[in-house]
């Protein structure tokens, strides 16, 4: 599936179209692992990410390549790494189970008022940039479907 997200409310619609039946991964991930790491990211933007590259990489690197994905609208990433230092994600949910995992998780970053943590490799970024940003992640992952 290509398809192209500018926004969480885009990623959203997208998510909740999606039919298990009509949808094969070509992923080592199963559709409920991808979800919970999308998930995951959403969620670490508010809480805080387990582990930060040094502040030179993302005042540097990551500030090049956040810029460069937002300004593509897309982003080609390892889809089968996880967030580093996050407990490894099982196998063990439905596709429906993740679905609802992923949306909750739009649900609340679009609501949250309170102040942002640094990304893991891109780090400050405003709350659009982030909005942007899991968009385009989200839509990375749902290449492999």
């Amino acid at each position: 599936m290509n398809i192209k997200l500018t926004s969480l409310s885009d990623a959203k619609k997208a998510i909740e179209n999606l039919n298990e039946t009509t949808l094969s991964s070509q992923s080592e991930w199963s559709a409920y692992q991808i979800f919970v790491h999308c998930s995951k990211t959403i969620e670490y933007s508010m809480t805080g990410y387990p582990s930060l590259k040094p502040a030179i990489v993302r005042n540097t690197i990551g500030k090049l390549a956040i810029n460069k994905f937002l300004k593509q609208g897309a982003m080609k990433h390892d889809l089968h790494a996880d967030v580093l230092g996050s407990p490894a994600i099982e196998n063990k949910g439905s596709f429906e189970e993740g679905v609802q995992i992923l949306v909750a998780s739009i649900e609340k970053f679009s609501s949250y008022k309170g102040e942002l943590k640094s990304h893991l490799l891109f780090g400050k970024l405003s709350k659009e940039q982030y909005n942007r940003y899991f968009a385009i992640h989200i839509a990375d992952h749902l290449s492999v479907f």
